[in-house]
């Protein structure tokens, strides 16, 4: 089995836009006043001052698939027509994930525990999306990677709890990816915990002629 890749500082930036979508503003439509988008962009950064992104991947090849499972390297098999469909073309897949920390789901808590909801849904938006920002990159790092290889990743990426690929294949990602590491714990409904955390698998493809 290939080994694990891990990445222990994931140089994204604050993913400014992404949270103000995330938070039902549009950036072009809503109205803001200076010292309001200010007050909102200060809370943005003490936030993002508590992220850590931390992420992991393992390149695993298939062994056997038929329309709607895929067996790998390590002896397990994914059930899903939708991974099937995603890997048709594939000989191996990439299984990534990615971590904020920690720090911002408790700074979250804090606030509301202080009666500060409108921080706290601030904080809640930042931890998400840096998640989303940590797990963009890293699929962007390893894409890089792979092209030296002259290989490329499918344009999309599925994860557990879409469609027919079942939240509980969580499991499968927490043990592959050893997120336990990061300080990530799994709950018994397949939850990752701090709950700003991502995985996805892509399909690693020859690149088209």
């Amino acid at each position: 089995m290939s080994k694990l890749n891990v990445v222990h500082s994931i140089p994204v930036s604050l993913p400014e836009r992404e949270i103000f979508f995330r938070m039902k503003y549009n950036v072009h439509r809503t109205e803001m006043d200076d010292d309001y988008r200010k007050k909102i962009i200060s809370v943005m950064n003490r936030g993002f001052s508590q992220c850590e992104p931390r992420g992991t991947w393992i390149l695993l090849d298939i062994t056997e698939r038929d329309e709607i499972s895929v067996a790998f390297e390590g002896g397990f098999t994914i059930q899903s027509e939708s991974i099937a469909k995603l890997l048709k073309r594939s000989e191996s897949a990439v299984f990534m994930g990615a971590t904020a920390g920690a720090g911002i789901v408790d700074l979250a808590r804090e606030a509301v525990e202080k009666g500060d909801g409108s921080s706290a849904v601030i904080y809640d938006a930042v931890g998400s999306e840096t998640a989303e920002a940590a797990i963009d990159w890293l699929n962007r790092f390893v894409g890089s990677e792979l092209r030296r290889r002259g290989k490329v990743l499918t344009p999309m990426r599925f994860s557990a709890g879409y469609g027919d690929f079942l939240l509980e294949n969580q499991r499968l990602f927490y043990e592959l990816l050893d997120l336990k590491r990061f300080g990530v714990s799994l709950t018994d409904s397949c939850i990752l915990i701090p709950e700003k955390t991502v995985t996805a698998i892509a399909g690693v493809e020859a690149p088209a002629v």
